[in-house]
């Protein structure tokens, strides 16, 4: 994998911004799957608009229809190995339905805490 479109950490708890080429109603449903040597590991499905003071999991943004924000905790990041990710997205609509581009990514190995201070 030679152009890696996103990086996080094992137990960290990102939140990526997801932009599409068109407009996600509420009504749409959409799926975020992340593979590891073609294995599904995580799959999230959208629940509506980002709302409340700590959002989980795959919503709408709410001030643009064409962005999608996936909230992860530190458990959903921790069943991801390091190593080369795929994400997929795949979104149904009252149109028909569509799977993006798979987006390429890096998890990286989480880090621990020394007990040695210099």
């Amino acid at each position: 994998m030679d152009e890696r479109e996103f990086l996080f950490f094992q137990g960290s708890s990102p939140t990526l911004e997801l932009v599409l080429p068109l407009a996600v109603s509420p009504e749409d449903t959409v799926y975020a799957s992340f593979y590891q040597a073609d294995r599904l590991v995580l799959d999230y499905t959208m629940q509506g608009v980002a709302d409340g003071p700590a959002p989980t999991g795959l919503q709408r943004d709410p001030l643009h229809e064409n962005v999608l924000l996936l909230y992860m905790t530190k458990q959903d990041t921790l069943r991801l190995s390091a190593g080369d990710v795929e994400l997929q997205l795949h979104l149904t609509n009252s149109v028909g339905s569509d799977t993006f581009r798979p987006l390429l990514g890096r998890i990286g190995p989480m880090r621990r805490r020394t007990e040695e201070v210099d």
